[in-house]
Order: structure tokens, then C-alpha cells, then sequence
């Protein structure tokens, strides 16, 4: 959390900002076979706030979400581009769910698990704008399936999870396999300048 771009930390500790919608993601590629790789759909929840307010001195922060609700908070010195922000400007935050890249039955026994995070933000001298996420490989048992969701529950050594699947890659699996799955938890995160306001029309002409 720490390495998150600017404000995403503020966005997603409270629940002052409301969530605005929730959509599918893409379509996944059909899978050539049940064991091999395929690439899920999951659920992409988006953000979005405007800078009501901004101190470059004290870096105090204020947001305003679509409810009108605000949100201060202090941003860190990991922020590197606060600079760039202004009043105004708007937040656009999305956060993909957990989503399986590889799902398939293993003789393995014993559950492990291995993280390994990623994260790619703007050049120096733009507006705030990345993302960071992580990417976890486990070996984990099967709890439960839902072929008709494309859903499958798997517990690790640490955690029990819930991961969209491609339905294809669940035919040849049942509760209480032992797999090997691969999924991503993502946060992308981008402040754009906020919109011009639109020009007024010339006055008309006073009539004689």
C-alpha cells in the first residue's frame, strides 16, 4: 500500500467516496485446453474524486467524491509528482478484482504460496498516474466450484480465496483437488487536469 500512487492509499481506506460502478472486464480468450493457461474476467470497480483542495507545502490533500463527501489526508513522501496536482483536477481510480491467469490439477500435496509485486508509474514531471499490484502463485486445495459463475474457491497456507476463472478451466476440476493457480490483484491509479468548461454562447442581439 505504501508504493501506491498519489491518493489511492486516501481512496481506498475510506468509505467516505463512494463506489461508482462496477463492469466486467474483457471477454476472456477461449482456452485451447482445460490444464492450460487462460486468461479470466473479473470485476473492475472504479473511483473517481476531485481535488477540492491542495497545500504543495504541507502536501494536505482534500477530495470531494460524486456525493459530495470530503476526504483530507497527508500524502507521502513516496508521492513523487504532487507537484503536478491543482485544484480541480479529477482521480480516477481502478481496482481489478482477483483474477486467475492459470488454474490446473497438480500432484503436489503440500500448499504454498509466492507473491511478487509490480508497479509502473509516471515520468517525472507529469501528472500523478501508475499501477501497482501483485501477482501470487500458490499451490492450493479446492473448496468449492461454481462452473456456472466461472468461479472457484481455493485455500492456501495463508488465505482462502475466490477467483474468476474461465469456465473451460474448471471441467476437470472438484472440490478437494490440490491445484496450481496463478492470479493478479491490480490498482491503477491517474490524475487528469480537470475539464474545461464549456464556452457560453454569444448574447443575442438586442432588438430594435
Amino acid at each position: 500500500m505504501k508504493k501506491i500512487a498519489l491518493l489511492a492509499a486516501a481512496l481506498l481506506a475510506t468509505a467516505a467516496i463512494a463506489q461508482d460502478k462496477k463492469a466486467p472486464a474483457p471477454a476472456p480468450a477461449p482456452a485451447k485446453k482445460a490444464e492450460s493457461k487462460g486468461v479470466a474476467g473479473g470485476e473492475i470497480t472504479t473511483v473517481t474524486a476531485t481535488v477540492e483542495a491542495i497545500d504543495q507545502k504541507t502536501r494536505e490533500v482534500t477530495l470531494k467524491g460524486k456525493d459530495g463527501k470530503l476526504v483530507s489526508f497527508v500524502a507521502g513522501p513516496d508521492v513523487k509528482n504532487l507537484a503536478q496536482v491543482q485544484k480541480g483536477d479529477v482521480v480516477t481510480i481502478g481496482h481489478v478484482s482477483a483474477v486467475a491467469a492459470k488454474l490446473q490439477k497438480t500432484e503436489n500435496k503440500t500448499r504454498s504460496r509466492v507473491v511478487t509485486p509490480f508497479e509502473k508509474r509516471a515520468e517525472a514531471g507529469q501528472k500523478p498516474a501508475g499501477v501497482v499490484g501483485v501477482d501470487v502463485k500458490v499451490v492450493a486445495s479446492v473448496e468449492a466450484v461454481d462452473a456456472k459463475a466461472g468461479k472457484v474457491t481455493l485455500r492456501g497456507p495463508e488465505h482462502t480465496v475466490t477467483l474468476k476463472v474461465d469456465p473451460a478451466l474448471l471441467k476437470n476440476v472438484k472440490a478437494g483437488d490440490m491445484v496450481e493457480a496463478e492470479f493478479v490483484e491490480a490498482i491503477a491509479i491517474k490524475v487528469e487536469k480537470a475539464p474545461a468548461a464549456p464556452a457560453k454562447a454569444p448574447a443575442a442581439p438586442a432588438k430594435k
